[in-house]
């Protein structure tokens, strides 16, 4: 067995979601790369479940999990992770989450040069066909700033699975 037990106690004591996780780990000589099969092994794949997903409603809000632009304080996307899961055959560092947008505020440049913050809903429905890869870059983007947070302050990472509709205006 590994040394999931010791290092569980640890972040009890220091507080679980955190954004030191990884020096945590590497003080408890600890390999997050086994975070997620270690706690299957030692609770069981509902009991996992059920510790990631309170992990990640610790770092929600009502609205979701925010991603903060840090070069405009204006600019912020929500995301909502809905049915998070583990499935350790498709990768055993990510859980398994469907997602919707929650409330969000991005820097929004029209064709005519218009500057302006839009949700990702208007930024989407003013998508000429030329700007598609564009936009899909920019939710990647968002994504990816959430699997990084995620991963920074539990140790796992997200692995998207189907968009819902948007849940906020």
């Amino acid at each position: 067995m590994s040394d999931l037990v010791p290092f569980l106690k640890l972040l009890t004591k220091v507080g679980y979601p955190n954004p030191e996780i990884q020096t945590i780990a590497r003080m408890a000589d600890y390999n997050l790369e086994e975070f997620l099969p270690d706690l299957v092994a030692e609770l069981g794949e509902e009991k996992a479940d059920e510790f990631t997903e309170r992990a990640l409603n610790k770092m929600s809000t009502q609205d979701g999990i925010r991603i903060q632009d840090e070069d405009d304080p204006e600019q912020y996307a929500y995301i909502i992770l809905h049915n998070p899961r583990l499935d350790l055959e498709n990768d055993e560092t990510t859980i398994l989450c469907d997602w919707s947008w929650g409330n969000t505020n991005i820097f929004y440049k029209d064709d005519d040069g218009n500057e302006s913050y839009k949700t990702i809903q208007e930024i989407g429905e003013d998508v000429g066909m030329g700007d598609w890869a564009d936009y899909d870059t920019m939710v990647d983007d968002i994504r990816e700033d959430c699997n990084k947070l995620v991963y920074k302050n539990c140790g796992f990472g997200i692995w998207w699975d189907d968009q819902h509709s948007y849940m906020k205006d």
